[in-house]
């Protein structure tokens, strides 16, 4: 499904072309890769998962440098809850478990942040503190993260894997399993959040 010509959608500069790209050439393939993923997330955690594809309708000059689907487990929206995202910025496709800087209870997830902190460490995502750049720090630097996360209240908590448009794995293709493992694996972090705030 995902291939090397996603990211031609970023090829087009002016912000018509931009989203008509990305309508036609990556919403399809949100719809049905995150239509899976619902599935396989309710069945595996008997609960309900809801799913938001970006339309980037707030835009009206420059073209979105990134574009996503996002799931989470609040039918009321994603931004103010914990929630991962399967998406593309012009070089690589990125995977994200995200606090974002307005959520709700934010305080709450501190503590919850401190008790994951090893093992998301352990198993080596990227971590950042910028939702909006695709920049991601090694794992190593995960504490200094939370840390910003608990002192600056614009910063958001970011913790995920990316593949990058170079990587050998895109030039063969056929890597949806790889996706579809990832974005399932960094599930656990939402699934577990959640959880630990409703004890």
């Amino acid at each position: 499904m995902f291939d090397k010509n996603d990211f031609k959608v970023f090829e087009d500069d002016t912000l018509t072309g931009r989203l008509d790209l990305i309508r036609t050439n990556l919403d399809p393939k949100f719809e049905v890769f995150g239509s899976e993923l619902l599935k396989q997330l309710e069945a595996e955690y008997q609960q309900k998962f809801f799913m938001k594809i970006a339309k980037h309708q707030r835009r009206t000059k420059n073209p979105p440098p990134d574009t996503w689907l996002a799931i989470n487990q609040d039918k009321k929206g994603y931004k103010k809850t914990p929630h991962v995202e399967l998406g593309l910025w012009p070089d690589r496709y990125f995977i994200t478990f995200s606090l974002l800087a307005d959520i709700r209870n934010r305080s709450a997830y501190y503590p919850i942040l401190k008790k994951y902190q090893n093992k998301i460490i352990t198993e080596g995502w990227g971590v950042s503190n910028d939702h909006t750049s695709s920049l991601l720090k090694s794992a190593d630097n995960f504490e200094k993260v939370i840390d910003h996360y608990e002192r600056v209240k614009s910063s958001d908590l970011v913790v995920g894997y990316e593949l990058k448009a170079s990587d050998p794995k895109v030039r063969i293709g056929n890597y949806d399993k790889l996706l579809n493992e990832k974005f399932m694996n960094i599930c656990q972090y939402m699934v577990t959040f959640n959880q630990e705030l409703n004890l």
